[in-house]
């Protein structure tokens, strides 16, 4: 197993650092180029034990892509005057053989948002060192894409909070 783990600050309060998240369409920003995310189905309202189905395609060539379908172990979403919120996703089917995601927001005392990505994941059955090879090959697509949330969560809610 592998796990990747990045805190960053947003310039935004909780409120709408969690309404950008809270919405799955969201993934469509987040997602790094040459990807392109569709979303085949969600539910709503989110919560736990509600799912999300999407196709990630290469180039947005649907044939050079995959389906991710993943549950909501927990959902504890931003309620007035909290100064914490999370959800925790799971893949059920995905490329990858094992995908845990814990995303928190924290209100900190300037205004802003603190955001922790926290995910476990593990690319194929394989276990022992060549599991552990392959996850470690993997790694630095991994890096690569919560940067780039990171970057586009910063841009995109700059953009929404500015007067």
């Amino acid at each position: 197993m592998a796990r990747f783990k990045q805190r960053f600050k947003v310039k935004a309060p909780l409120r709408e650092v969690w309404r950008f998240h809270d919405d799955p369409v969201a993934l469509t920003d987040l997602t790094p180029p040459p990807l392109r995310v569709k979303i085949l189905a969600k539910d709503e309202p989110l919560e736990a034990g509600g799912t999300l189905k999407f196709r990630l395609a290469l180039f947005g060539i649907q044939p050079l892509g995959a389906t991710w379908h993943a549950i909501y172990d927990e959902f504890q979403p931003y309620r007035e005057g909290a100064t914490r919120a999370h959800f925790i996703d799971r893949s059920l089917s995905s490329p990858f053989h094992f995908w845990v995601h814990r995303h928190t927001f924290e209100a900190l005392p300037d205004g802003t948002t603190a955001c922790t990505d926290d995910v476990t994941f593990h690319l194929t059955p394989l276990r022992g060192f060549l599991g552990n090879l392959i996850d470690a090959l993997v790694y630095p697509s991994v890096v690569i894409l919560f940067l780039y949330r990171q970057f586009q969560t910063r841009r995109l809610l700059a953009k929404r909070t500015a007067p």
